[in-house]
């Protein structure tokens, strides 16, 4: 159970109520790879009860991971590659839950996920996806990327699509911070990614 309480869709302030028409009438509401983030009781699942509880920062926060997972300039693949390397490092079981359904959804393999998951290498053939992994691990694990890791990395993908990697990175790791320090728990039913 979450230590926060779980803000009902009927009880919101009109700040909350603002919030929540923005993350359920937006981009996450529909299509490929989304998932249902509305409770029963009518609130919402993951960090956004959280942001709910603040919404004066909930809302650039929710509006900053709208722009970069629907509006981005990374593949699918290459985002969801580092979203999953942040909830390895977090041990963030619910972005885990959610992110590595999106990952298989975008074409991710079981072996890429479970090796992400398992914090190995994982068996990726594609050059960008590796340096994408690669450069995810340095920066979360060592907070510094060797010069010729950030060269090779910037050569293939770009200086725009690096700057959106290190932002996205930032971003989740962000919402990892919510869900670890509120305890925000997966879906009743579904098997824990980590061991605690």
């Amino acid at each position: 159970m979450s230590r926060l309480p779980e803000l009902e869709g009927a009880h919101l302030s009109a700040s909350q109520r603002s919030l929540f028409d923005a993350i359920t009438g937006g981009k996450r509401r529909t299509g490929p790879g989304r998932l249902p983030f509305v409770t029963p009781k009518g609130g919402l699942r993951g960090p956004f009860n959280a942001l709910l509880h603040a919404p004066q920062v909930g809302d650039p926060v929710q509006r900053l991971g709208e722009r970069l997972r629907f509006d981005g300039i990374l593949s699918p693949r290459q985002r969801e590659i580092g979203v999953l390397c942040v909830a390895s490092r977090w041990r963030a079981g619910y972005e885990w839950w959610a992110h590595a359904r999106i990952a298989s959804d975008c074409g991710v393999s079981d072996a890429v996920i479970e090796a992400i998951r398992q914090r190995a290498q994982p068996p990726l053939d594609q050059a960008d996806e590796l340096l994408v992994h690669d450069y995810s691990r340095a920066l979360l694990d060592e907070q510094q990327v060797p010069d010729r890791l950030y060269q090779d990395t910037v050569a293939t993908l770009g200086e725009e699509a690096l700057v959106e990697l290190v932002v996205l990175l930032g971003y989740y790791s962000l919402i990892s911070m919510v869900l670890v320090s509120f305890d925000v728990p997966i879906p009743d039913g579904e098997v824990p990614p980590f061991d605690d």
